[in-house]
């Protein structure tokens, strides 16, 4: 399941004319330390603060499903607990809104599945790397003149840099383990 998204990454920045180092290094970092595939599941792949919605403490429902696909479980996890979408709650690791331990803990018993807190972590990893490439791609759609808006042209200006920092930040050389 990482594997073909990271093939697919990797094609989209070959076809762009400038490169992208940080997220090549992320690529590799993520090519090297793919987990075992594991159980595949119906995933919603942008499950984050914003696409729910809640009352009285109850989700109600999930929304903006159009991402949505086989894979695996914990991307999701990962997906929800990246930095890049904690808006600006950087200590509320789950969404921004509360603590991992205690996500971990509801999805453990929601969902009968055990947490691997480094699987979490590679998806995080993997959550960043293709938040940059949705980002460069919206950047793509107002620079080639599909979509006259200014908020497409900064995400593509601004967030592909920031997630390269956080790549950076997330797979030090330290990190890397020989396959």
């Amino acid at each position: 399941v990482a594997q073909g998204g990271i093939e697919s990454y990797r094609r989209y920045l070959d076809s762009l004319s400038r490169s992208y180092p940080a997220i090549e290094w992320g690529l590799r970092w993520a090519d090297l330390h793919a987990p075992d595939p594991g159980e595949t599941v119906l995933v919603h792949r942008d499950f984050r603060t914003g696409n729910y919605l809640v009352d009285s403490g109850e989700v109600l429902a999930v929304l903006d499903w159009e991402f949505a696909d086989w894979g695996d479980p914990i991307s999701d996890v990962g997906w929800f607990c990246a930095a890049c979408w904690r808006f600006g709650r950087s200590e509320r690791e789950a969404g921004g809104i509360g603590s991992r331990q205690a996500f971990y803990r509801g999805y453990e018993v929601q969902s009968s599945r055990k947490i691997d807190p480094e699987r979490v972590a590679y998806w995080e990893v993997m959550a960043h790397i293709r938040w940059s490439i949705i980002a460069l791609q919206q950047g793509a759609r107002f620079t080639e003149g599909e979509e006259d808006s200014l908020d497409l042209a900064l995400v593509g200006r601004i967030r592909p840099d920031e997630l390269s920092y956080a790549i950076l930040k997330m797979t030090p050389p330290a990190s890397w383990r020989q396959p």
